[in-house]
């Protein structure tokens, strides 16, 4: 077991990495959505779905 965690070390750390990187973007989108606000960034006088996002 040792051996394996030692020949893999590499890959284990990136994907502790990404899977840390992912969470933080999926909490900080869950956050944004609570608090209302827009993900885009812009106005919403010239999106086409500027109905459909503040219900």
């Amino acid at each position: 077991m040792l051996n394996f965690l030692m020949n893999n070390l590499p890959s284990i750390i990136v994907g502790i990495i990404v899977f840390a990187v992912f969470g933080a973007v999926v909490i900080k989108l869950i956050r944004d959505k609570k608090n209302h606000k827009s993900s885009c960034g812009a106005g919403c006088s010239g999106c086409p779905m500027a109905g459909q996002c503040h219900k």
